[in-house]
């Protein structure tokens, strides 16, 4: 049988998170820089124990005016603060909902520069190790962050997109270009193509192959719950069993 994570960016006060959560095996939870009150991302906490989705930490940089999605020029010092500030108030708010804290996923602007970027890779897996040296990684795969975490020791996972489109280098294809974000259609046709041949079509319509331990959907796009059924049906009709590679790391 077949294995794929399925997660979701949540916790941002704009999505159907008590809905969604039920459907995913992880699910990556603002930590408050980027959107989501404090509220939010405990009622996200909450729901994650009762359905027992594994968690992880969705640091940004701290830009709620542009959701987290602007690269922000912050020097080292201030963001690695920024970081730390972010994954210990995660952390109180994790240990007040009684859940584990099993993982850490960029987010963002953040996220897509740390896979380019060898310094800012760096920093941020400096930062999740000094937080807890157990926590695992989750990025793109083969990039700069996936590197840097197994260079530090760190548990770390790749995942892919099931709602976003892809170049033919294997990066996603930036917000600002048309055909970015997929339609509901190609988004599952794409996952299911991907979980069950390792490869998708590259906006270019090149084959790619892409590794992927887990699959993301984005909590705050309208057709994210219809998405999240859709494709926790069609995995089960297809074989393929939806749960977490992080249950064994916290």
């Amino acid at each position: 049988m077949k294995y794929i994570d399925l997660n979701a960016d949540l916790g941002e006060g704009c999505g159907d998170d008590l809905a969604i959560i039920p459907l995913l095996s992880s699910a990556n939870i603002s930590c408050g820089a980027h959107a989501g009150s404090e509220a939010d991302i405990l009622k996200a906490l909450q729901a994650c124990k009762q359905h027992q989705v594994c968690v992880g930490a969705h640091p940004s940089y701290p830009d709620r005016t542009n959701f987290g999605r602007q690269a922000l020029s912050m020097a080292p010092e201030a963001l690695t603060a920024s970081l730390q500030q972010q994954l210990s108030y995660f952390q109180t708010l994790a240990d007040a909902a009684g859940i584990a804290l099993s993982y850490v996923k960029p987010h963002g602007a953040l996220y897509n520069q740390a896979a380019v970027d060898v310094q800012l890779a760096t920093l941020v897996t400096d930062v999740v190790k000094a937080h807890r040296a157990d926590l695992a990684v989750l990025t793109l795969p083969d990039c700069a962050l996936f590197h840097a975490a197994k260079a530090a020791g760190l548990p770390v996972y790749q995942e892919a997109f099931a709602d976003r489109a892809y170049l033919a280098t294997g990066q996603l294809v930036p917000r600002s270009q048309p055909g970015a974000v997929l339609g509901h259609q190609a988004a599952l046709q794409q996952s299911l193509r991907l979980v069950q041949t390792g490869t998708i079509n590259s906006i270019e319509q090149h084959e790619i192959q892409l590794t992927a331990d887990s699959l993301c959907l984005h909590g705050d796009s309208p057709e994210a719950l219809q998405l999240a059924r859709d494709l926790s049906s069609a995995f089960k009709q297809a074989g393929v069993h939806i749960g977490s590679f992080f249950r064994g790391v916290a």
